[in-house]
């Protein structure tokens, strides 16, 4: 068995499972009921400053077999699209699996290989983790970390997915506006939301590109919104936006995080 080792454990989330329960208990107590859906939009920031946003996420989730997780690269490494090539990813919690049968039809479809190199130190795919874990004993994953930039290779990858059969859910992993004053994060953020709520990819990502916008999640986002569009989603919605102003108390220099489900 081949085994990805958790490298953000420590740092981004708490590295002691006992604490790491404790934590996703308080980042879920006391949210709404929220219609369940198999598509969102979550952040990846440590758990004090996204942890929150990201339960809000996961709150709206519906249970599945699987549950694909796009990511964008932070590292660079490996081919435009890395699919897991790993049996198994590792958190303090425990182990999940990856869905073997559901990653080949999906190189199969892309006509491409599994690697492992861009998800060795890439945290954007790891701190989902703990929350499936948490709300979803038993379920696995099929992690993609995400290099390639082009519209036309985001859509074709978001059409491969809601082409391949299986039971599965879908998860973007992307951060907002980066390093911008709140006021101008808020507005930044918002434009980009609204696209998303319309469920208008060529919107959202001429948005994020023609404005600069610090959107890392601009490649998972794509895709996801393409999937969705493939499979009849028809609206976005979000569920709640902070920034890390709220952990941090600086608001000259700020980053947006933005749960968003789609119906």
């Amino acid at each position: 068995m081949a085994t990805r080792e958790a490298s953000a454990a420590g740092s981004f989330y708490p590295g002691q499972k006992e604490k790491l329960r404790q934590q996703l208990e308080q980042l879920f107590k006391g949210l709404p009921k929220e219609e369940k859906t198999e598509c969102v939009v979550a952040p990846h920031a440590g758990y004090p400053y996204s942890g929150k946003t990201v339960a809000y996420s996961f709150n709206a989730l519906q249970e599945n077999k699987c549950f694909v997780i796009l990511s964008p690269s932070h590292t660079g490494l490996g081919p435009e699209i890395s699919v897991s090539d790993a049996d198994e990813w590792a958190t303090p919690i425990g182990n999940v699996p990856i869905d073997a049968k559901l990653r080949q039809r999906l190189l199969e479809r892309l006509e491409i290989e599994a690697d492992d190199l861009a998800h060795i130190e890439e945290h954007s795919i790891e701190v989902q983790l703990p929350f499936l874990q948490f709300l979803f004993k038993g379920s696995s994953i099929l992690p993609i970390t995400i290099a390639e930039h082009g519209l036309e290779r985001l859509k074709e990858l978001g059409k491969a997915l809601s082409e391949i059969g299986g039971e599965f859910s879908v998860i973007a992993s992307g951060d907002f506006t980066h390093h911008q004053q709140l006021q101008i994060a808020r507005e930044k953020d918002f434009g980009a939301i609204k696209k998303i709520e319309a469920v208008d990819v060529e919107g959202f990502y001429n948005e994020v590109v023609d404005k600069q916008l610090s959107i890392c999640g601009l490649s998972p986002i794509t895709a996801l919104m393409q999937y969705c569009k493939e499979k009849g989603f028809k609206r976005g919605k979000l569920l709640h936006y902070d920034t890390s102003a709220s952990a941090s108390g600086d608001e000259a220099s700020v980053v947006g995080y933005a749960a968003i489900g789609f119906y």
